[in-house]
């Protein structure tokens, strides 16, 4: 019968459960649940791994909200991926959901994410028209080329996570 390699000797020992920790987070930074995933796989006792992560969250080692923050600054800067793109990123990072949504409604505005897909169709070679000032009454009679190229646009916005609202600002 098969059974299961405790990969440590010693699975109540706080001190190299402490070391273990820290030495993750010298690697990368990383959020609570990925510490605690890690350190399951380990094979730490609960009671060791929740003594640890409260040790390591009050010496700000391990804090969610300001990694999340900072992943978002990045996932703005040099990732093309709108709001449900990016929330799922953070899903993938085992961070809690209440506090993706505050993160992503304070953080990632529309207009934020307009300059985001506007830098991908740019990127992609996709060329955007600008829209008729207020007022201004603009006639089109339907044109098949037209009506492909908005469809892969928006296709491949919504690919990459952007909202619908988005989607319409750029493409209708």
């Amino acid at each position: 019968m098969f059974k299961p390699k405790n990969k440590t000797k010693e699975p109540d020992n706080s001190a190299k459960a402490y070391e273990y920790a820290v030495f993750l987070l010298s690697l990368k930074l990383r959020t609570v649940g990925e510490v605690l995933k890690k350190m399951q796989d380990r094979g730490y006792s609960e009671k060791i791994i929740e003594q640890t992560i409260e040790q390591l969250k009050n010496q700000r080692y391990l804090n969610d909200e300001r990694y999340a923050e900072i992943f978002l600054e990045n996932l703005k800067a040099y990732k093309n991926l709108g709001y449900y793109g990016i929330k799922k990123k953070f899903m993938e990072k085992k961070l809690p959901p209440q506090l993706i949504e505050s993160v992503l409604r304070d953080g990632y505005s529309i207009s934020d994410e307009i300059l985001v897909a506007k830098r991908l169709l740019k990127k992609e070679g996709f060329k955007i028209k600008a829209k008729p000032e207020d007022g201004e009454v603009q006639y089109n009679t339907f044109n098949e080329e037209l009506s492909k190229q908005k469809q892969k646009i928006s296709n491949r916005l919504k690919s990459r996570g952007f909202r619908g609202e988005v989607v319409a600002k750029l493409v209708f």
